[in-house]
């Protein structure tokens, strides 16, 4: 259980701590931001300070090689002049490493290369497959070579390319190349963090400046920093990427220089580096609310102590007063003017209050206990005459209940015999119901019976009809067997007339192509006769095709006229058992008939049977009719004098539930007066505890 004490000290740490939260918290975020802001910035200057090096480093060599197309391009070539040129347009910078030219012609067709270095190919050197040639040959504008290791200086280099025309038609490529060795120097001083490193990236993501020179051009940053190749596509010209929190706890900063080198500047280090000025501030932040809370904690127990001292004071006069021996006359002494010095005086007020009640219920004590001895002799009477009443009650109810038994029984007779007459009633009724139902049925079968009569008479005149039409179709069937059979004789005719224009066919193909051969042996002379043969020979071959699809045609046919055939003989077959089935069914009809004939004689007898049976039931349902309207009349009388018996029997049991109610009321006063004796006793025994 948390004391006044622990509230007092909890509930001002919890001020404490909120208020400083409410502190704490958007400094922190105030200074997070800054910092962040900060650190963008310094990246975004970094990144656009290096790229600018760097294009700068670029646009020189661009200049160079525009300078020289137009040269080129306006002047008559000659080796000399033309190598001279170049020495002096590259002179005095380190990092221009070769400039030349070279026309569209091969070399060994008579092409040339003139470089300032007076560099000469071999003949079979074929400057079409170079990279710079195939990039420049295409460009107005100057582009940018993949980055290579040279053989001769073993350093990294890239060329700078574009076409030159001359007269309005492409007259050949001017190249620089450019030793990168300088790029590492250019970047060196840019980092965003002491521990930090910057590098510059080629398309592929292959290091063009790092400290350690064996890795350049020979491995890659995104396998060396897996985690940064996540952000690959995010990177763009002339944009900033920043992320601060990316894998391995590190910051990646990267933007693409230009989209004509597609080269890239990337700068990665401790992330922890560029948060260090944030941690420290929240550091010196979480120290300031521990030294709040731990001065909060020593005032709390301050202020608590001189508020819990008069409180245990008055905790202690309740407690005495609580314990069941308490001294009404005693009284707190009140020593502050505060909230406790007015709480204590209103336990005063209160102790004083509760001493006159305590004396006032002593008083009411001593009048309860002469009024409860009143109520008991009281309840005593009453009991005894609830009592005589209940048995008087109790008689006149058993002679009502005899009376009502006898009462019953008599109805329960009267109405048996009701229920005979009317049994008697309904069995009259269900004969008389019976009588006319069979009468009615028994007519209607007589109607049915003259109606089968008639439908078999026609079913016999149909099945003659039947029977005729029957061989008619016989005899049909046997006309179109024979027409079938006639017209399969004539299919098998078709077939033999076509086997011989099959055969004539083959024997014309082969006279064409005797022909063809005697009009070959007669050279000029026989070539009309060779187009007439190729014709008949064609004749006959598109003969030889109809008469075999003819053929094909026949034998579906000649399987057809078979099956029409099969399914003729098997119609006739039918034909034959419905006229005996026809026949047979005749027979039975005729049978039918005759004992249908019979059967309507017999049910016109049972017909007048059934009228006498019915006048004889009208007049017995009429007697039974009268003889349960009587009974009726008594049993009504029955019921009048039995429900009278049950209202004064309800009325008496009333009379017995209302005086047992009133029996258990006086009980109930009985015991309520025992209790309040108990009850003016225990505060009797309580009241005196109480010094007052």
């Amino acid at each position: 259980m948390f004391t006044i004490k622990r509230k007092i000290i909890f509930s001002n740490l919890a001020v404490v701590i909120i208020a400083s939260a409410l502190i704490a918290i958007p400094v922190i975020k105030m200074q997070t931001a800054s910092i962040e802001e900060n650190v963008t910035d310094n990246a975004n200057a970094q990144v656009s300070q290096a790229t600018a090096k760097i294009n700068s480093f670029l646009l020189k060599p661009m200049t160079i090689v525009n300078d020289m197309a137009v040269f080129v391009g306006s002047h008559e070539i000659e080796k000399e002049e033309t190598q001279n040129a170049f020495d002096d347009a590259i002179k005095g910078d380190s990092a221009l490493y070769s400039l030349y030219f070279a026309d569209t012609v091969a070399m060994k067709d008579g092409g040339f290369v003139y470089s300032n270095d007076k560099w000469e190919p071999d003949s079979d050197y074929d400057k079409s497959s170079r990279e710079w040639y195939q990039k420049g040959i295409k460009s107005t504008s100057p582009v940018v070579t993949e980055p290579y290791v040279d053989a001769d200086t073993k350093q990294p280099v890239t060329t700078v390319a574009r076409v030159a025309h001359k007269n309005g038609s492409v007259f050949g490529v001017v190249a620089l190349d450019i030793l990168l060795g300088d790029l590492t120097e250019l970047i060196s001083d840019t980092k965003l963090s002491k521990s930090g490193e910057s590098f510059i990236l080629d398309v592929n993501g292959n290091y063009l400046t790092n400290p350690d020179s064996n890795k350049i051009l020979s491995s890659n940053f995104y396998s060396d920093f897996s985690g940064m190749a996540d952000f690959k596509n995010q990177i763009s010209v002339g944009r900033t990427f920043i992320s601060l929190n990316a894998k391995g706890g590190k910051y990646f900063v990267a933007q693409k220089i230009s989209d004509v080198t597609g080269w890239t500047f990337v700068s990665v280090g401790p992330a922890r580096e560029l948060t260090e000025q944030l941690r420290n501030g929240i550091m010196l932040i979480l120290i300031l609310l521990a030294v709040v809370l731990a001065l909060s904690i020593f005032a709390a127990f301050g202020v608590s102590l001189p508020i819990i001292k008069p409180i245990r004071t008055v905790d202690v006069a309740v407690n005495e007063i609580a314990s069941g021996n308490a001294d009404l006359t005693k009284r707190i002494k009140i020593s502050t003017k505060d909230e406790i010095g007015s709480m204590v005086g209103g336990f005063n007020k209160f102790v004083e209050k509760l001493q006159d009640i305590v004396s006032q219920i002593k008083n009411s004590r001593d009048e309860l206990g002469y009024a409860e001895s009143d109520l008991q002799d009281s309840v005593q009477e009453v009991s005894t005459s609830i009592d005589q009443i209940i048995t008087n009650i109790n008689s006149v109810g058993d002679q009502m209940s005899a009376q009502a038994s006898a009462v019953s029984q008599t109805s329960a007779a009267v109405a048996q015999i009701a229920e005979n007459i009317n049994s008697l009633e309904k069995m009259i009724e269900n004969q008389s119901r019976g009588v006319s139902q069979a009468s009615s049925a028994v007519e209607e079968m007589i109607g049915n019976i003259s109606s089968v009569n008639g439908s078999v008479a026609r079913m016999a005149s149909t099945f003659d009809q039947l029977s005729q039409n029957a061989e008619t179709g016989v005899e049909q069937q046997k006309k179109v067997e024979e027409q079938i059979q006639s017209v399969s004789e004539q299919s098998k005719a078709l077939q033999d007339a076509n086997k011989a224009i099959e055969d004539v066919a083959s024997q014309t193909n082969l006279l064409a192509m005797n022909a063809a051969i005697e009009a070959a042996h007669a050279g000029e002379a026989g070539k009309g006769f060779a187009v007439v043969a190729d014709e008949i020979r064609k004749l006959s071959e598109t003969s030889a095709v109809q008469s075999k699809k003819i053929s094909a045609e026949l034998t579906k046919i000649s399987a057809t006229i078979s099956a029409v055939v099969d399914s003729s003989k098997l119609s006739s077959h039918s034909f034959k058992e419905v006229n005996e089935q026809i026949m047979s069914t005749d027979q039975l009809v005729r049978q039918i008939r005759a004992a249908m004939e019979e059967q309507q004689v017999g049910s016109q007898q049972i017909v007048d049977s059934l009228k006498v049976m019915n006048d004889g039931t009208s007049e017995v349902r009429v007697a039974g009719h009268e003889m349960a309207e009587g009974n009726r009349l008594i049993l009504d009388e029955i019921h009048n004098l039995q429900e009278s018996t049950v209202v004064i029997k309800e009325s008496v049991n009333e009379m017995s539930n209302g005086a047992e109610e009133i029996r258990k009321t006086g009980n109930k006063l009985s015991e309520i007066s025992n209790k309040m004796q108990k009850s003016v006793l225990a505060i009797g025994d309580e009241i005196d505890l109480f010094k007052s």
